[in-house]
């Protein structure tokens, strides 16, 4: 009996480890490949994320460069309006200086009108050109 006692402690137990190296070490590789996916998407994300925020700060100042163009139009219907007013005053007159001075006045109107008509135009013209751009900036994202 103590011939088989000493032959099963001298028989050394295999670890699975041992017995499947090449296992182990495909499993370690997955993991590492799988650390590396989650590391380089949430870098990913976070670039993307930061490329959509300066996307939206751009598209909001350019935006907001339209707004002096937007109150100078509206300055300028003002003064139109008020032309319009002194206009109708001075009509139904005989005398020729006030008719030469309200013909005067029209043609003034009919000038701001068409620059304002031009303003708005350009306006437009460069809100969509900013839209376009901004669409474009967050279509790099993707």
């Amino acid at each position: 009996m103590r011939f088989l006692r000493d032959a099963e402690s001298s028989v050394q137990e295999v670890s699975p480890v041992k017995k499947y190296p090449i296992a182990v070490k495909l499993c370690l590789l997955l993991f590492l490949a799988l650390v590396v996916a989650i590391v380089y998407g949430v870098r990913s994300s976070r670039d993307a994320r930061a490329h959509r925020a300066d996307c939206y700060r751009d598209n909001l100042e350019k935006r907001n460069s339209l707004e002096p163009s937007t109150a100078t139009i509206n300055a300028e219907l003002q003064a139109i309006q008020l032309d319009q007013d002194v206009i109708d005053q001075l009509d139904g007159t005989d005398d020729e200086t006030v008719i030469q001075r309200r013909n005067h006045m029209i043609n003034g109107v009919k000038l701001k009108l068409t620059k304002v008509n031009k303003d708005r135009a350009e306006g437009q013209r460069r809100a969509e050109q900013i839209q376009a751009e901004f669409l474009s900036c967050l279509a790099e994202v993707k």
